[in-house]
């Protein structure tokens, strides 16, 4: 489920926490079940469990998850308007980056609408 590209620049623990965020609006992990274990995850994912333990630690300060001890990480009860507010981040630095790149405000809006596909109305 989880595919963490080694050649991107983007530090691996930034494509997982942003993976995780992924997999969570599109329901695969629902509020209060738990996430794989940071050695179970790193060896799925063949990464350093520092890496993932520095995902979880990230996301748990977001809100996103949260640890009881013994037990294992799981996903907040109350995290739809958080992870709604980080995709707004990251899309705001998109589209900052876009228009520093000297795009038209028309061109982003045809290059979203082409990548999104289908009708404009979902």
């Amino acid at each position: 489920m989880i595919n963490i590209d080694t050649r991107s620049r983007e530090p691996i623990y930034l494509q997982l926490e942003k993976q995780i965020i992924k997999l969570i609006n599109l329901g695969v992990y629902d509020i209060d079940s738990p996430l794989p274990s940071v050695r179970s995850m790193a060896c799925e994912l063949g990464v350093n469990p520092n890496t993932v333990a520095k995902a979880y630690k990230e996301l748990e300060q977001q809100q996103v998850i949260y640890t009881v001890v013994g037990k294992g990480v799981y996903v907040s009860v109350n995290n739809t308007d958080r992870i709604k507010k980080l995709a707004e981040e990251q899309f705001k630095a998109v589209l900052t980056e876009l228009k520093s790149c000297g795009l038209k405000r028309e061109e982003v809006i045809e290059m979203v609408n082409d990548l999104w596909g289908g009708d404009n109305n979902d």
